[in-house]
């Protein structure tokens, strides 16, 4: 993989983790809230 492209995916990692960390910060109800968070934990480790 050549530079370009590694650059490129870590801008998109950074931004999914950063959607994902506005989703958990702005749900609605603190189930919801673990529920987000036990998803994001099971696909990625080092999120919240």
């Amino acid at each position: 993989m050549n530079f370009t492209a590694k650059l490129r995916a870590r801008r998109v990692e950074a931004r999914n983790r950063k959607a994902v960390a506005r989703a958990i910060d702005m749900a609605p109800t603190p189930s919801m809230r673990h529920e987000l968070m036990a998803i994001a934990q099971s696909q990625v480790t080092g999120l919240r």
